[in-house]
């Protein structure tokens, strides 16, 4: 999440939908492992922390923006490469951070990584028969039961 919220998506070297199925497994690792203060910093302080200040209030808006904007740059980049942009069905940036923010909230009841990362991609899944395919082939078709999620 760091390398879109600094840089901009992804290196012209990577296959920028693994990117964001990466993502979803990465955030899914986070959660899981920041066992005190569960979620996202970014969504809590929007959602819960801050909303008395102002200031800091601000500086997670800011933060968010730069986020969504680092997504969106992603997905136009999927969009561009894509072979077959009807597959990719309505993917945009407003599905994917319903996905994050789902996964920040629901890490605040179940802690797995791989529950986490399950419920993650799923959703993105559901999204187009792109990722379906996709998630399938590179990410389910390993055996992420086993307590080991392994990258795209």
């Amino acid at each position: 999440m760091k390398e879109l919220i600094k840089s901009g998506p992804v290196e012209d070297d990577q296959q920028p939908d693994l990117v964001l199925v990466d993502l979803i497994l990465d955030f899914s690792h986070f959660l899981a492992e920041q066992g005190r203060g569960r979620g996202c910093l970014i969504f809590n302080g929007l959602s819960e922390l801050n909303a008395e200040d102002a200031q800091s209030y601000e500086i997670f808006q800011d933060q968010y923006a730069s986020l969504t904007a680092g997504l969106s740059r992603l997905i136009e980049r999927i969009k561009q490469e894509s072979p077959n942009k009807e597959d990719l069905g309505r993917l945009s940036v407003h599905h994917v951070m319903a996905i994050l923010i789902g996964l920040a909230h629901y890490s605040k009841l179940a802690s797995s990584e791989n529950r986490l990362a399950m419920i993650g991609l799923d959703q993105l899944s559901g999204l187009s028969p792109h990722f379906a395919a996709l998630i399938d082939r590179e990410v389910r078709s390993r055996d992420i039961s086993d307590g080991v999620l392994l990258r795209a």
